[in-house]
């Protein structure tokens, strides 16, 4: 497995949300693992941080299912 529940990861190529409203998230843009998947294939559900000035955080949320090839791993836990 290339990476691990909570490692911080960020993405390579440009992604699309898997549901709506089906943002697209641009290479770059960071993460944290919080699933791993072995069958059918290795693959990881990733939660990305998206800016957003309206929130407390300042930070929304989007989760994405990526494959090992389109992210890197920046701080593994």
């Amino acid at each position: 497995m290339k990476a691990g529940i909570f490692d911080h990861i960020r993405i390579l190529v440009e992604v699309q949300e898997g549901f709506p409203p089906h943002r697209v998230f641009p290479a770059g843009t960071e993460g944290t693992v919080i699933e791993c998947y072995e069958e059918p294939e290795e693959g990881y559900a990733v939660d990305l941080a998206v800016p957003d000035t309206s929130s407390v955080t300042g930070f929304d949320y989007a989760n994405v299912i990526l494959m090992p090839e389109q992210f890197e791993v920046i701080e593994a836990t």
